[in-house]
């Protein structure tokens, strides 16, 4: 039986976004592996993560501009065999002379930079392979492997450290991955010629390197938020100090990366023709209510989901292995409300299905709220299942509405200004709330400290006890904001 082209075309895509997802989830439960391996400090090994998050925002920005001149398969395939490359490269590092760190954290950039292009030219891909009509369905493909990845990441990156193979392996796995999407996307998407006017015009420079910088600063400055500070881990302190806000550096890392872009905003205003990101497509208002929701819940929700393998990790103890599949029902749950979501958005409209998904998410952070310290998997299942359900419902309609009246050459550009943003707040997300946690588990553990001198020693599993209040404590204040998320949601459009 003969798949249809639109299908096959967005299945190819969705693989390989699947491939850059992943990557940046495997490799967080091979740190300390991989520290032992190379002799590095904790400051060399956290730039295996910031180096390769970085270089996906620098270029999620002109990934769209450069499909559109050089032609959107060819890029796609481009990225494909770069992260395919870094990955080959990663894996071999720590056999090649002279090598070390350095040159794993140099090899992750490269993997960066093929795997931040895959986010908007995957997503323009699919959503082109579909009529507008059908929009719904082609955000499905897409929005899959991005909820799913960081579900199965830690438990596949146990598996493989934990193995006799060794953390190399997370990296050796992409390549048959890449090699087959490429095979694919090769033999079934159909040929497309650059645009002969982008082609003609000159490469704007000038925006190109003012909005990679500009982007790379602003989140390289909220990961620095949360980085430890060397020295600082002790028993109390698994997770150890981190610079937090109060650092002079993460403040001058925004203020000039804010600038830029500004300035960059400002360029862009000037170049009619062929701009790197159109801002102009501001003025539709579906695109515009849908990106800025969507920059909303990803700092809102893009951060718990941080919060949680953090705490079953290094404060309840459980293992890669276990914490994967204790997250799993969350990632079940996202695939059942992006599939059920792809049928609902024709039926119901993007403002109540993204209402619904709100409201399961507030429920969901609701009952974290009364997270126990010796919670179970078992207790975890159906509220991270009804959480995956929340942010499949709330989190497609998004994409698809701020994409659907999107078209043609326009597309490429479109999805990297929507993924670029979002990038963005995902990182402000992540650095608000884990700075939050950690800097109030550290309170919480003093407080009970001080309480228990007057009776005798502090509790043994102090840390736990602390890190479970300041967790209650964030799932607080996130049951706040996605309660105020579904107040902005009505003003969405009611139908598609």
């Amino acid at each position: 039986m003969r798949i249809p082209y639109k299908y096959a075309v967005a299945l190819t895509a969705a693989l390989g976004l699947f491939m850059a997802v992943l990557d940046n989830t495997i490799v967080n439960v091979s740190l300390t592996a991989m520290q032992r391996s190379l002799d590095a400090d904790i400051s060399t090994i956290q730039w295996v993560i910031t180096a390769y998050f970085l270089a996906q925002a620098a270029v999620i920005p002109a990934a769209g501009y450069f499909s559109n001149r050089l032609g959107l398969k060819r890029m796609f395939i481009f990225a494909l065999a770069v992260c395919t490359l870094g990955s080959l490269l990663c894996g071999l590092s720590p056999t090649i002379a002279g090598g070390g760190g350095a040159l794993l954290i140099a090899f992750r950039v490269l993997q960066g930079i093929g795997g931040g292009m895959l986010f908007p030219l995957a997503t323009s891909i699919a959503f082109g392979a579909f009529p507008p009509a059908e929009r719904a369905a082609s955000s499905a493909f897409v929005s899959i492997p991005v909820l799913l990845a960081p579900t199965l990441g830690p438990t596949l990156g146990g598996l493989l450290v934990d193995s006799a193979y060794g953390w190399p392996w997370i990296f050796y796995i992409n390549l048959p991955v890449g090699i087959v999407t490429i095979a694919l996307i090769s033999r079934i998407m159909r040929p497309e010629e650059p645009r002969e006017a982008a082609v003609r015009d000159r490469f704007v420079w000038t925006g190109l390197v003012l909005s990679m910088l500009g982007v790379v600063l602003v989140v390289y400055a909220f990961a620095l938020v949360g980085e430890t500070r060397p020295g600082t881990i002790t028993a109390l302190s698994p997770r150890g100090e981190i610079w937090g806000w109060g650092y002079w550096l993460v403040w001058a890392l925004l203020g000039a990366g804010l600038a830029l872009l500004l300035a960059f905003g400002l360029y862009e205003s000037r170049v009619p023709r062929d701009p790197v990101l159109d801002l102009r497509l501001f003025r539709d208002y579906s695109f515009s209510m849908a990106t800025v929701l969507t920059w909303i819940v990803r700092a809102t929700v893009f951060g718990s989901f941080f919060l949680l393998p953090l705490f079953l990790t290094q404060f309840r103890g459980l293992s890669a292995v276990s914490t994967g599949l204790a997250l799993m029902p969350q990632g079940l749950g996202a695939a059942f409300g992006i599939i059920s979501g792809s049928r609902l958005y024709d039926r119901i409209g993007p403002r109540y299905l993204v209402v619904i998904g709100l409201v399961a998410l507030s429920i969901s952070s609701w009952l974290l709220v009364g997270i126990e310290p010796n919670i179970t998997a078992w207790g975890l299942t159906p509220i991270l299942f009804l959480r995956g359900v929340g942010f499949g419902w709330g989190g497609l309609p998004l994409q698809t509405l701020a994409l659907s009246g999107v078209t043609g050459r326009a597309l490429p550009k479109a999805s990297s200004l929507y993924n670029a943003t979002a990038q963005i707040f995902s990182s402000i997300g992540v650095a608000v709330i884990s700075t939050l946690f950690i800097q109030g588990t550290a309170s919480e553990a003093a407080e009970i400290a001080g309480r228990a001198q007057s009776t005798g020693a502090p509790p043994r599993d102090l840390p736990l006890l602390a890190a479970a209040v300041s967790m209650s404590n964030v799932f607080w204040l996130l049951t706040l904001a996605t309660g105020l998320i579904i107040l902005v949601a009505l003003f969405l459009p009611a139908g598609a």
